[in-house]
């Protein structure tokens, strides 16, 4: 069997596993995986379980030992997320012929009846993201098995990419433990994402990144002052206060992060809510709201400096209204914490509470935010304290701006131009889909103290090894077959690309770095 044809059949088996994120389905396709890599010869496979996971999902490996200890990584996820979108389609949102056949039927868009009727895609949930990058990395994985070269590779296939990313977060000890077992040295990742993007140019051309995005969920507690609407002016609405910050920061380009020609997508408002639990006419006591911010050269205290200052300014605008003189303070997470441990048993309560925080998220009784806000309230009401105030906390997932260009290797700039002579290829600095890479290659000068005590959840419901992060600053890049419509029921992948292209260069990069090995 060609090369093009194992890709085929492999992503073939691989959309047959219902490996929707946050079900058995996952723990099904690591078996898959696990059989694959044990039946390869000069391999040697593992599966490691994610810490803590109520699923008992894991990170699925496999390593050839070169000659030498240069490495190449290929790393990919074998979650995809639900088949919602397919409403009556879904007995066949797994089975890429009938759908095929489905949507020739159904579907009215021109572009997708014109790949349909090509001949050139395959359909089907996880054709695109991203079963198609992993059977390719997995075909030339296996190639490789059966004939080692001078260096190392490694394939490693991720659970939880589409939710909280708990696959690579156990990866980063896995990674560092094979590198220090087997003294590797890692060259290069390659997480072989679908390329989404034309650009301009011709159909089918592949444009790959060096970086990707990073993202914060700032979360902010309001505690205002509960009052009668008739006394409305010697209260403080906590709802207002929200309002004048969402107001003054929701889609707001200035803040924006920005690297050359490219921009995150601004902040936007994703949670909203007060905390009141029947209706009466009084001002609500509390009301909390969550905020995604992305990033690429703004560190964490960067994102809390601006939500603070806008905190404030918010609060000023409102009390501009009020007859109430007292103080409204603006304080972090890590301040309220400060302040709460002077009230006597007070570290017994938090451990209690953190622990009740992180059954509920085993259980998936609740969610990270949300279990961020119950926390902040518990506090304050331990504490006893009534005045109103600003509280700012970070939610998990958190996930650092990577960039590989920041290492300045000249072998992996190189690289970059050894693949444009194998196809065609453009290349931006940072992906703004959020990527599992973001843990391979952050800035160096990550505030780790800050994240941790502002992340309330961090520890055992949430956390990664900061450590293990920093030491290995794996240089990465985000390159993968040609795709449409993820996420979508027209999701498809381009069979020449994900079964002839991308394999050519997942080739040339072992090529590469075989003839740039010491």
């Amino acid at each position: 069997m060609d090369r093009k044809e194992r890709v085929m059949q492999l992503l073939r088996q691989m959309i047959a596993i219902h490996s929707e994120t946050g079900t058995e389905g996952e723990v099904e396709i690591e078996k898959y995986l696990q059989r694959m890599l044990s039946n390869m010869p000069n391999v040697m496979c593992g599966m490691i379980h994610a810490p803590h996971d109520i699923l008992d999902r894991s990170l699925v490996y496999g390593y050839i030992a070169g000659k030498k200890k240069d490495t190449v990584v290929f790393l990919n996820h074998h979650d995809v997320v639900d088949i919602e979108a397919y409403g009556s389609l879904q007995e066949h949102a797994y089975m890429p012929d009938l759908i095929l056949q489905d949507i020739l039927r159904t579907e009215t868009d021109e572009d997708v009846i014109k790949d349909a009727q090509s001949g050139e895609w395959i359909f089907g949930r996880g054709s695109c993201d991203m079963k198609g990058g992993a059977a390719a990395q997995l075909a030339v994985f296996e190639e490789y098995a059966h004939h080692p070269g001078d260096i190392s590779l490694l394939y490693v296939s991720l659970p939880d990419e589409e939710a909280y990313s708990a696959g690579m977060r156990t990866a980063l000890s896995v990674l560092k433990d094979l590198r220090d077992t087997y003294g590797l040295v890692y060259r290069i990742l390659v997480n072989s994402e679908p390329n989404k993007k034309v650009n301009g140019k011709k159909n089918g051309a592949l444009r790959a990144y060096t970086g990707t995005v990073g993202k914060m969920l700032p979360v902010v507690l309001v505690q205002g002052k509960t009052v009668h609407l008739g006394n409305y002016k010697y209260g403080v609405n906590p709802i207002g206060i929200l309002a004048h910050l969402i107001a003054s920061t929701e889609g707001d380009m200035a803040l924006a992060d920005h690297c050359g020609d490219e921009v995150t997508p601004p902040p936007a408002w994703i949670y909203l809510r007060d905390r009141k639990r029947n209706y009466d006419v009084s001002l609500p006591q509390r009301a909390a709201a969550c905020a995604n911010v992305m990033t690429y050269e703004k560190t964490s205290d960067d994102v809390m400096y601006i939500f603070m200052d806008a905190a404030r300014q918010a609060v000023s605008r409102t009390m501009k209204n009020l007859a109430y003189t007292g103080k409204v303070e603006v304080i972090s997470a890590a301040e309220l914490i400060k302040r709460a441990h002077s009230y006597p048993g007070f570290d017994v309560f938090y451990q209690n509470i953190r622990n009740t925080s992180f059954v509920a998220l085993q259980k998936g009784e609740s969610n990270y935010a949300g279990e961020t806000i119950h926390i902040l309230e518990k506090i304050i009401d331990f504490t006893g304290m009534t005045q109103p105030m600003v509280v700012i906390a970070i939610a998990p997932p958190y996930y650092p701006a990577a960039d590989s260009l920041a290492i300045h290797d000249d072998t992996f700039t190189g690289l970059l131009e050894d693949i444009r002579r194998v196809t065609d290829v453009t290349y931006g600095r940072y992906f703004n889909g959020i990527s599992d890479c973001s843990y391979c290659c952050p800035n160096p000068n990550l505030n780790e103290d800050m994240v941790e005590k502002n992340l309330l959840l961090w520890g055992k419901s949430y956390s990664f090894d900061f450590t293990a992060m920093a030491e290995m600053r794996i240089p990465f890049l985000l390159l993968g077959p040609w795709g449409k419509d993820l996420h979508e029921r027209t999701e498809r992948v381009h069979i020449g690309s994900v079964s002839e292209k991308l394999p050519a260069v997942l080739k040339e990069i072992i090529s590469y770095v075989e003839k740039t090995s010491k």
